[in-house]
């Protein structure tokens, strides 16, 4: 998995997203894509691509289970009709950075805490 993580670092992942949004747009100025799909689209890679880094670089296994269960429950909940799609990737889009904020506020303890920033202090 390292070697992965090392090919695919979390820094590039503001890149994977430019590049589909870039892919997309050229999709539908050659007419493969119409722009109903556009948004659709988009939406699936965004959230493919949000999910992808996630597992790649979730630091924990109960992590790592919760965004493989949450593709696999989306796909059981559009078969069930709970929602589309692209409503199922949207909140698949929304998990990912909610289960790592989550973690990050867990995890920073108060002695990284360095203070408050006071606009009006050094201005006198």
């Amino acid at each position: 998995m390292e070697t992965i993580r090392n090919l695919v670092p979390a820094s590039a992942r503001a890149t994977w997203y430019a590049v589909a949004s870039a892919l997309v747009a050229a999709l539908v100025s050659w007419g493969v894509l119409d722009d109903t799909a556009a948004p659709a689209i988009t939406g699936v890679i965004i959230a493919t691509v949000t999910l992808i880094f996630a597992l790649l670089h979730s630091d924990t296994p109960w992590r790592q289970a919760v965004y493989g269960l949450a593709a696999a429950l989306s796909v059981l909940g559009v078969y069930l009709g709970w929602g589309s799609e692209v409503q199922m990737d949207a909140l698949l889009a929304v998990i990912a950075p909610v289960l790592g904020l989550g973690t990050a506020a867990a995890t920073t303890n108060a002695g990284e805490y360095v203070g408050e920033h006071r606009a009006d202090e050094n201005h006198h």
